[in-house]
């Protein structure tokens, strides 16, 4: 899939000499792209009166392996702009009369399937090591993200144990990031719509020569610029509640990976034994 900001997409189809019925696609497309982005490619053709399979030889021309690539794209481009509304507003009325626990369910499962298609091995291998040796780790997540930055808290405490989380804009990532030092990381959580607090404290500690990790949805992602590493999750959501299953596999895979690396069995086996000892565990 070619690898282009919203302007040069926009850009590229202005530019490409479509022949035939394509160039009505391709003006369709350009006048209502945010539309399109949530479309099928049968809807696009009714509404750009051309058939389906010159949407997809449009796509194509493009460099894409058929619409639903070029859908894709689309939506990682305008997601970060869409408001609660336009989300409601943009969602075809097929998948409106649809069940929303199932459409939701799915959407999560296609959000888990994404990602595992876009996770880069290398890209994981070098957060854990980072956070292997690390002396502090910061988590940082704002508003729904908050939810996100206490779970990773959470779970890498048995192998961090200075790991905090910061889940507040009021100034308190400029407390913790005091007690910083170069093995130190700070962890970023964000996804649409992205708060502009997360994206200012990561780039407050990338001057304070700290390492920053970001796990966001899309290297567009205004996280993605601020950070040494970027682990990518997917997250579309139907509507104003922020779908967080892929996110929070990727977070447990991470803290798995780490935990057998750094994992102590005499103080995984003390704490077991405090826990029996106050019953903490029904």
């Amino acid at each position: 899939m070619p690898k282009q900001t919203r302007t040069d997409l926009l850009s590229s189809i202005r530019r490409t000499h479509f022949p035939g019925k394509r160039a009505q696609v391709a003006k369709y497309i350009l006048d209502n792209y945010m539309e399109s982005a949530f479309l099928t490619a049968a809807q696009v053709a009714h509404r750009a009166e051309v058939s389906e399979p010159t949407v997809i030889r449009f796509a194509t021309d493009l460099g894409y392996s058929g619409f639903t690539a070029l859908q894709r794209a689309l939506q990682d481009l305008i997601q970060q702009r869409l408001t609660t509304v336009q989300r409601l507003r943009l969602t075809p009325p097929s998948q409106q009369q649809e069940d929303p626990v199932l459409q939701s369910l799915w959407r999560d499962l296609r959000n888990l399937e994404e990602t595992i298609e876009a996770l880069d091995l290398p890209t994981v291998r070098r957060i854990v090591d980072l956070l292997a040796v690390a002396d502090r780790v910061i988590v940082v997540g704002l508003r729904m993200s908050a939810a996100l930055a206490e779970y990773t808290r959470f779970a890498l405490k048995k192998s961090i144990p200075t790991v905090v989380a910061v889940t507040s804009g009021d100034g308190t990532f400029f407390e913790e990031l005091m007690h910083t030092t170069s093995r130190s990381v700070v962890v970023g959580l964000g996804f649409p719509r992205y708060t502009r607090a997360t994206a200012e404290y990561l780039e407050a500690a990338r001057q304070h020569k700290v390492t920053v990790v970001a796990i966001t949805d899309s290297q567009l992602s205004p996280l993605a610029p601020m950070a040494d590493e970027v682990l990518l999750a997917r997250s579309r959501a139907l509507s104003y509640v922020d779908s967080f299953t892929a996110p929070i596999a990727v977070i447990g895979a991470l803290a798995t990976t780490l935990s057998l690396v750094t994992g102590d069995p005499d103080k995984l086996g003390a704490l077991e034994a405090l826990w029996r000892r106050y019953r903490v565990f029904r």
